[in-house]
């Protein structure tokens, strides 16, 4: 008694491919996709290490503040100047954060759209160079 070597996963794998053969247009948008992906995750680390920086600042800047304060004894008055120099650093931080979040939000839907139209750039090639390849054979089917 034979067994079946074919698995779900290669089942699968088969349907995929002849979706890949009978449709030209989503070839592309698939590699598209992934090129897309890959530059989205370039932008969102850059984003990210910038983002631990500040924080990393803010840390920093923290600790000097309170070091400050404690420092200086019982002066409010240089305590009162390091703790509004730490917000207003504190301030810029999140002004940065915040444009630099919409600007990653940019450059991210920037990504998928350029993919997008390249993907159907391609396509529609593919598509031209099948329906120029039909045309040309000699043997036509009548339907």
């Amino acid at each position: 008694m034979a067994t079946d070597p074919k698995t779900p996963l290669t089942d699968i794998m088969d349907q995929a491919r002849g979706m890949l053969a009978t449709n030209p247009m989503l070839a592309p948008q698939m590699e598209q996709f992934w090129k897309a992906q890959e530059d989205v995750l370039k932008e969102a680390r850059t984003f990210s290490e910038a983002w631990f920086q500040r924080r990393q600042e803010a840390a920093q800047s923290a600790l000097d503040a309170v070091r400050d304060i404690n420092g200086n004894g019982a002066d409010p008055s240089m305590a009162m100047s390091a703790i509004i120099d730490w917000q207003q650093h504190s301030f810029q931080r999140l002004t940065e954060d915040m444009q630099q979040w919409v600007d990653l939000c940019t450059r991210c839907a920037g990504c998928m759209t350029s993919a997008e139209v390249e993907a159907g750039k391609e396509g529609a090639k593919k598509v031209a160079k099948r329906a120029k390849s039909t045309a040309k054979t000699k043997h036509a089917t009548p339907v």
